[in-house]
């Protein structure tokens, strides 16, 4: 039987950049070379001549994953500072996904570091009892390209202190992604199916955190004030 040739105009491929899968919107267009470029809202897209296949796309987007991951560390690197410099302007930072009042505080990251150095190991102990599978380390460090990574090998995982500026659900959701990858280590799709089982909201969180802290925290203050002169009426 003659192999069907794949012409849809538009379809999603995965790369792994820096031990996470990034969708790439692949469009077919009246091109003559590959064009691939990466948005300030850290989406991927790749434009393709009429005639090349996924096959192709997928083996140009495998070698450039180098130049994906320095471009999207670029951006949340400018997002963080810009974070931050809001923050100062504010007198205010995020905390477990709350604004508080920072006018007296040294360093947001001793804070940070602190706050998720206390919250951590309860986390740990509920999801590792709940999924069945444990870490043997677990440390804490200041990342811009990634929330948690983990070595599988040797059972440890590295989390992002910056999650302590996030809503607790970030948190169990990151600890849940890390120790998934201790059955499975690729992002395949046993990984997701797992993911998907131990943390069913696993892709609205994540969606959470490609937004900074504070639109987060100023969100759900909305939210609550919003609910509150609902229920007054």
């Amino acid at each position: 039987m003659p192999r069907t040739r794949d012409t849809s105009a538009t379809c999603t491929l995965m790369v792994e950049v820096s031990g996470a899968s990034i969708p790439v919107v692949v469009t077919r267009k009246r091109v003559k070379n590959l064009n691939l470029r990466v948005r300030s809202d850290e989406t991927v897209s790749l434009s393709i001549p009429m005639g090349a296949s996924m096959a192709t796309a997928q083996n140009f987007l495998n070698r450039r994953r180098t130049w994906i991951a320095a471009h999207l560390e670029r951006i949340r690197t400018r997002t963080q500072q810009r974070q931050e410099d809001a923050d100062a302007a504010a007198g205010t930072i995020p905390l477990w996904g709350e604004l508080v009042d920072a006018s007296t505080l040294d360093s947001t990251d001793d804070l940070y570091r602190r706050e998720l150095a206390r919250r951590l190991p309860l986390v740990v102990e509920r999801v590792e009892e709940h999924m069945g599978v444990h870490a043997l380390s677990w440390q804490l460090r200041r990342m811009t390209s990634r929330w948690g990574s983990c070595t599988p090998a040797r059972r440890s995982i590295r989390m992002n202190t910056m999650l302590a500026a996030y809503p607790p659900a970030c948190l169990e959701f990151v600890v849940t992604h890390e120790l998934c990858h201790l059955i499975e280590p690729s992002h395949n799709a046993r990984f997701h199916e797992l993911l998907d089982r131990f943390c069913p909201r696993n892709r609205d969180i994540a969606a959470m955190l490609k937004r900074s802290a504070r639109e987060v925290a100023v969100a759900r203050s909305s939210t609550t004030r919003d609910e509150g002169r609902h229920v007054t009426r």
